[in-house]
């Protein structure tokens, strides 16, 4: 063991002052619960965008192209392009549309959807979010010829309609075909559909929006014809979206059409995540900062204290460098020791909520319970930001220490 170590850790277990000590193992408990917030905060960050990822990727497809221009005809020939891409797994075609949906509580605007129920199996997984009702049954005619809907629960809730319930679809034009010229003013049409299935992301936006209708139905109500909104894509690797849907772009043709990966299609919200992210992470490396603060006056404190020592060591040769490695090493231990105490206290603390879980409410956060993440490089990583937070603080007040001429600070000690 270098001398430079057994000289630090001499100091740190020195009882000469006792008020240093207590200040010492200030500066380990302040350090300690900086780790834990940092880690708190990686593990909610990591949490809230996982659960908001898996939100969008159950409702979103993971590529969506569509044709720049008014009708979207030739989907079934772009359809037989596209699944001819490397990575690609499936896709379906599906329509886009406002609408005003009414049930005996309300009325509400929805974005409603035309899919078609065997296929969109294959590139969503809308059917793992139904609580109520079947999506097969979505394009079966009932005896009394109402077509079928598949409603978001939030959506449901407000409009007071439960499975089997008739509610009241009203588009803003008229049920025209789009090649279809008059010139009568388009009036919106209305129709009644059977709700078939009830469906729960877990994301307020979704579920409080979406409508699905199938796919000739929507067509057929909002006046499409034969035209498609645009394809919906489902890839081996959803992480490499945006590298499929650059293949896809290049094979189906870059002029013609627009290809989005999940990530644009969601720009906005994913930003706003990130940026979230790190103003979180700012704001609670601020108690580390304030740790280090307060390691850093133990150092001058300690540099005030043992100026003779210091005097005696660099009259014996020492180095200026090995005085100051003294002095970090004393900042260190006290950052790592800190550090280990504050790492399990972030697990149970953590994992406590992960087991658990905490009730949020949806229509401010968007998803319905607490998500927390365990991540060993979120700990790494606060372990890491910690440790050279605290090494900075140290660099001073050992520089301090090391520049001392040894003639003033034997002067000093004799007067």
């Amino acid at each position: 063991m270098r001398y430079e170590l057994q000289i630090a850790l001499r100091h740190l277990k020195a009882k000469r002052s006792h008020s240093l000590s207590v200040v010492t193992w200030l500066a380990v408990f302040g350090v300690a619960l900086g780790v834990a917030a940092l880690v708190g905060g990686f593990s909610l960050t990591s949490g809230f965008e996982q659960a908001f990822r898996e939100k969008v990727l159950g409702i979103t497809a993971h590529v969506f192209v569509r044709e720049y221009g008014l009708h979207f005809d030739e989907y079934r020939k772009v359809q037989a392009g596209i699944a001819a891409v490397d990575g690609v797994k499936a896709s379906a075609p599906m329509t886009f549309s406002e609408a005003m949906v009414s049930g005996r509580d309300g009325t509400v605007g929805a974005i409603v959807k035309g899919i078609v129920p065997g296929k969109v199996g294959q590139v969503l997984a809308l059917a793992d979010y139904l609580v109520a009702g079947q999506l097969d049954d979505l394009d079966r005619r009932d005896p009394d010829g109402l077509e079928g809907v598949v409603l978001g629960s939030e959506l449901a809730r407000r409009l007071g309609a439960q499975v089997g319930d008739v509610v009241t679809m009203l588009s803003p034009l008229r049920n025209r075909a789009p090649d279809e010229w008059s010139a009568q003013q388009r009036t919106p049409t209305s129709g009644y559909f059977r709700v078939r299935g009830i469906f729960s992301a877990g994301f307020h936006e979704y579920d409080s929006r979406l409508a699905y209708l199938d796919l000739p139905v929507a067509q057929r109500f909002f006046g499409l014809g034969d035209s498609v909104t645009g394809i919906e894509v489902a890839v081996t690797d959803p992480l490499q979206a945006n590298v499929i849907a650059e293949r896809i772009k290049k094979t189906i043709g870059d002029d013609d059409f627009s290809v989005l990966d999940w990530r644009r299609q969601n720009r906005n919200l994913f930003a706003s995540l990130t940026y979230q992210r790190l103003a979180i992470l700012v704001v609670l490396s601020v108690t580390v900062v304030l740790a280090s603060c307060i390691v850093a006056c133990i150092l001058v404190m300690l540099v005030l204290e043992r100026t003779r020592d210091i005097a005696i060591l660099k009259a014996m040769g020492a180095r200026d460098f090995s005085i100051l490695r003294v002095f970090v090493v004393e900042g260190m231990a006290i950052g790592v020791l800190g550090t280990l105490i504050g790492l399990p206290v972030a697990y149970g603390l953590f994992q406590g909520l992960l087991s658990h879980g905490v009730a949020l409410d949806p229509k401010v956060y968007g998803i319905a319970r607490l998500p927390v993440v365990f991540d060993p490089n979120d700990y790494l990583f606060a372990a890491i930001g910690a440790l050279v937070i605290v090494f900075v603080a140290t660099l001073f007040p050992s520089y301090r220490g090391a520049r001392l001429d040894p003639v003033d600070g034997l002067r000093e000690t004799h007067g």
